[in-house]
């Protein structure tokens, strides 16, 4: 399992893909922290942080199936790759019926 970045979008953001075998599994996209952001972060939260530093993680599983069984690697990886990120902020999302859902452990 690997991931890859695919691009970036805006300055404040980065898409993912998750690749497990020869296919992707999931998409994500890393929210990096402005400078009234990081800025939040230093004052309230007493955390060192600047302009530019990952914060969030929201990944999307294409499928329930890959959800369920690539879920704690899935995390791990991520975990790993953005190792600033606080693990809470680290959402694992499928599509059901139509709306985006954690999933479930």
């Amino acid at each position: 399992m690997k991931i890859v970045e695919t691009g970036q979008p805006d300055r404040y953001t980065k898409v993912f893909s998750i690749i497990y075998g020869d296919g992707e599994i999931a998409s994500g996209k890393v929210y990096l922290a402005d400078e009234q952001e990081a800025k939040i972060f230093r004052q309230k939260l007493k955390k060192r942080m600047k302009e530019g530093d990952p914060y969030s993680v929201k990944i999307i599983f294409k499928s329930e199936e890959y959800a369920r069984r690539h879920m704690e690697e899935t995390r791990r990886i991520v975990s790993e790759k953005y190792s600033q990120v606080d693990s809470k902020h680290i959402f694992l999302l499928v599509e059901r019926n139509g709306r985006l859902e954690k999933v479930s452990e």
